[in-house]
């Protein structure tokens, strides 16, 4: 066991406080002077260890309010706070996982998660001690002197979540993370997802248009409406989980979730058609 992995056993855990969005909203005005409201009066809650999924029809604004929370984009109105603090602008205490897979593919899988903290001047004991310890976490220990061209998507997105969590934030933000995959890659990173962030107690947001997967993920999941994204509802599913998520349909209350969950897309899809 290296010194971070012992330094994390031994010491109380960092206490992780919660994420609050109170009416959000975000207007565009395009290069004519129109004003397009893309988020409107959203307002939820994201409790310290708990995965929260934003769902909803293609264009509720979901990534919006996932590149507001991380500071990307500023609100038109209401407040985002994090661990007590109003979020003006991307900061340490966020981290951001997207689609594709942002690797730097000059450097090593080991050099790609120590970059952040190298940035952070970091020693390089702790560095170290930090990289060897979230590269055992997502599974690449044998793969840390590979470059990105030789490891497969799955691989390369792994890279991208544990050079994340290597800078220990305490929400993580994940926009489709896992959409580019196969679905049995798929399947191994949300359960990898789920076994780390349990073992770290953060938080995570997490933008997906699977209902499948934001059920087996999520703690709570925040049902948006068409655009402009409104909260339509906020869903808790149960908290004991199956071990694999194809086996969801054989439980009865997530089932009866999901065919919630898909009556409120269809009626979505169906109130954005002309007349």
């Amino acid at each position: 066991m290296n010194a971070y992995a012992a330094s994390r056993l031994h010491s109380a855990p960092v206490a992780r406080r919660e994420l609050r969005v109170e009416g959000l909203s975000k207007q565009f005005t395009s290069r004519h002077g129109s004003t397009m409201t893309a988020v409107d009066d959203v307002s939820f809650r994201v409790l310290p260890g708990e995965v929260c999924a934003l769902l909803g029809p293609s264009g509720c604004g979901k990534s919006t309010v996932l590149r507001m929370v991380a500071g990307l984009e500023q609100p038109s109105d209401g407040s985002i706070v994090l661990s007590g603090r109003e979020v003006t602008g991307p900061g340490r205490d966020r981290g951001l996982v997207f689609q594709s897979y942002t690797c730097f593919p000059w450097l090593t899988v080991r050099e790609n998660v120590a970059y952040g903290l190298k940035v952070t001047g970091s020693t390089l004991a702790l560095r170290e001690g930090t990289v060897d310890y979230f590269l055992e976490r997502v599974k690449l220990t044998p793969f840390a002197d590979r470059y990105p061209d030789e490891l497969s998507g799955g691989m390369r997105q792994r890279v991208a979540i544990a050079r994340t969590l290597a800078n220990g934030p305490d929400l993580l933000l994940m926009d489709e993370p896992f959409g580019a995959l196969d679905s049995e890659t798929r399947w191994q990173m949300q359960r990898l997802l789920l076994d780390v962030v349990r073992r770290e107690g953060m938080s995570v947001l997490i933008v997906t248009h699977d209902v499948d997967e934001a059920l087996y993920l999520a703690d709570k999941i925040v049902c948006l409406s068409r655009h402009p994204g409104r909260v339509r509802d906020i869903l808790m599913p149960p908290a004991e989980k199956p071990a694999q998520p194809d086996e969801l349909y054989s439980v009865p209350a997530f089932v009866q979730l999901r065919r919630q969950i898909l009556g409120m897309l269809r009626e979505e899809g169906r109130s954005d058609r002309p007349g």
